[in-house]
């Protein structure tokens, strides 16, 4: 299959269906209770929060930029690992990092199930105030919010081309 472009209308919706069925069944899964997708985006979204970033190669080049605020991580970590983790623990940026892995794995599967391969890579987390990578211009990109009983987050997916990341596509 030729790579796909993200400008393109059919394949970003399909991306974009893929990323909000993903979060809505893997993190209802880890938190025990619904987590929905808000079309209008979610409140209590700045301020000092986690990021966790997964990029994909292959027949989409992208990126998925999941954004949570402190409150909604210490809760959404302290849901997943079973115990207390402190948000200026180390640990904070593993428990988001695996987040991110458990759900780009989950795309991963969806995506193939409608033809699309990909790759995906490491996580790269950062913690910080107002904490949002800057993208390439030109690079389509949508921010979804989700609601949930532990807290609000957010998920920007960005399309990337490959020189950018400086990846060949699996299998050249």
């Amino acid at each position: 299959m030729a790579a796909l472009d993200l400008s393109d209308e059919q394949t970003l919706e399909t991306l974009t269906d893929c990323v909000i069925k993903g979060t809505e069944s893997i993190f209802t899964t880890i938190l025990g209770s619904d987590t929905k997708y808000c079309e209008g985006g979610v409140d209590g979204i700045g301020g000092e929060g986690v990021v966790g970033i997964i990029s994909y190669v292959g027949d989409i080049s992208w990126s998925m930029i999941l954004v949570l605020p402190k409150e909604s991580a210490i809760k959404m970590g302290n849901q997943f690992t079973g115990f207390e983790v402190s948000y200026d623990s180390p640990d904070m940026g593993d428990v988001v990092g695996e987040l991110a892995n458990v759900l780009a794995g989950d795309l991963v599967g969806r995506l193939s199930t409608e033809g699309v391969k990909v790759q995906m890579s490491l996580p790269t987390i950062m913690r910080g105030e107002n904490v949002e990578p800057f993208l390439p211009r030109g690079i389509p990109s949508k921010k979804m919010g989700f609601s949930s009983s532990h807290g609000n987050f957010t998920l920007k997916v960005a399309g990337s081309k490959p020189d950018h990341l400086g990846h060949k596509k699996p299998g050249a």
